[in-house]
């Protein structure tokens, strides 16, 4: 840590340093052709006052450069009719940009490359009482010769800065660090570090008590986790027990030839009906562990709420019309976005229960219906109902309130788990109304389809 704030200091001084150096380096520049061009003016006003005084003749006096400075005499036409570095292969000068400015206003000044000097010129034209123009030309420094010009003032100032910026940044690299270091995590002391580290300790402290607590909510959940886990080994071991003993018991007797030759047809079918018991318990084990395992790979699609309770409904009519129980699917074709067979599982093992749990004559009505912004289906029976003391446990695996009833039912414990699990797989919420001896109603509120 304290490489890292040494090194992030260091850089940013140095950085700070060089676009300061840049910035004055720029100006100096900028400076520098500003004042070129003032001297250029002030020099070609003085030349052309001593033209207009004494003739064009006055050039020829002048020979060469004037102190650095190039002279050129331009005619109305853009002809050259004398310049200090000879005549020479000199075009028509009528396209020059300084020049145009001069003739049109009076004067006009110009930077760009000089193909007769070979380097970047600064121009400054000033239109002379007969119309002719005198231009004055100077080399001007490139940004790079300017900096090469000053390379040795500017590698001192660079290394002195490096020095300043390292001393500085091991200072305050340290002078952060160390009151970081001196910080208890476990029992952090905001009184014992300076006012911009206070925040940070409340903070360390204020997460060691929500860490804390988490732990201590893990091993309580972990502690329910672990029985919830036995329960289910020993209700899975129970559950599977019975019919194989069932089975076995019977098979043996056949195999031992105990069995008359007319009871063989009971006791097969004795083995058929808890090997069907077996299937049905394993299945539902199946379901119920791919829910909890929350299978991304199921297929989600636009699914008719309506149309899937009528569906179930249509399937559970043999069975309803056995127990006399009356089907009834009520409420508006609503949508939901799901996967198909969670969907229809939660339906069959609500409407299921509901026919299994009534009373000859009952009805079980489903109903589907919008409730604020989510899509419901209520599945209501007038059944035995379920005491309000286990209200809190049917959707636990294996949980039974008349376990005789449920057993001369051939229900296996896992059919409202089911529910709850693919519900949650679902993101739908479970509501549940009951009253003993009068009937349940179970709601599934399922997201809207948007979503």
């Amino acid at each position: 840590m304290r490489t890292a704030i040494f090194k992030n200091i260091f850089l940013a001084a140095m950085s700070v340093f060089l676009v300061g150096m840049a910035c004055t380096v720029g100006a100096i520049y900028s400076y520098f052709a500003s004042q070129q061009t003032i001297a250029l003016e002030t020099e070609a006003r003085s030349l052309a006052a001593a033209i207009n005084s004494c003739g064009p003749d006055f050039l020829d006096s002048l020979g060469g450069d004037v102190d650095g400075v190039r002279v050129t005499w331009i005619g109305t036409d853009g002809t050259v009719l004398f310049d200090t570095e000879g005549l020479d292969g000199l075009s028509s000068h009528a396209d020059r940009e300084e020049v145009r400015e001069a003739l049109e206003t009076g004067s006009g000044s110009a930077s760009r490359y000089s193909d007769t000097l070979g380097q970047r010129t600064t121009n400054y034209a000033l239109r002379l009482e007969d119309g002719t123009v005198l231009r004055v030309s100077a080399s001007l420094y490139t940004l790079g010769t300017l900096v090469l010009n000053l390379f040795t003032p500017i590698l001192a100032a660079v290394v002195l800065a490096m020095l300043l910026s390292f001393l500085l940044a091991a200072r305050l690299s340290r002078q952060i660090t160390q009151p970081l270091g001196a910080i208890d995590l476990q029992n952090p002391d905001d009184r014992e570090v300076y006012e911009e580290l206070r925040p940070l300790v409340r903070r360390i402290s204020g997460q060691n008590r929500q860490i804390q607590q988490k732990v201590e909510e893990l091993k309580v959940e972990h502690a329910r986790q672990d029985t919830m886990r036995r329960e289910f080994t020993a209700n899975v071991s129970h559950e599977l027990k019975t019919p194989l003993t069932s089975i076995s018991g019977c098979a043996e007797l056949i195999q031992n030839g105990l069995v008359k030759p007319e009871d063989v047809p009971r006791f097969a079918g004795t083995i058929y009906t808890e090997a069907q018991r077996l299937i049905v318990l394993v299945n539902d084990i199946i379901r119920l562990s791919r829910l909890e395992d929350q299978d991304v790979r199921q297929e989600w699609e636009r699914i008719d709420l309506l149309a899937l309770c009528r569906d179930t409904c249509d399937w559970l009519a043999p069975a309803a019309a056995s127990r006399h129980v009356t089907l009834e699917v009520r409420g508006e074709a609503l949508y939901i976005r799901g996967v198909r067979k969670v969907a229809d599982e939660i339906l069959g093992n609500l409407c299921d229960n509901a026919v299994k749990y009534n009373k000859p004559g009952g009805t079980v009505t489903v109903t589907v219906f919008r409730r604020q912004d989510k899509v419901a289906v209520e599945v209501r029976d007038t059944g035995i109902g379920i005491p309000q003391e286990d209200l809190d446990r049917v959707f636990e695996r294996f949980y039974r309130v008349d376990k005789s009833h449920s057993k001369e039912l051939g229900g296996t414990g896992l059919g409202l788990s089911i529910v709850k699990h693919g519900a949650a797989f679902l993101g739908a919420e479970l509501e549940i109304e009951s009253r003993e001896g009068e009937g349940t109603a179970i709601r599934v509120l399922f997201p809207p389809e948007q979503a």
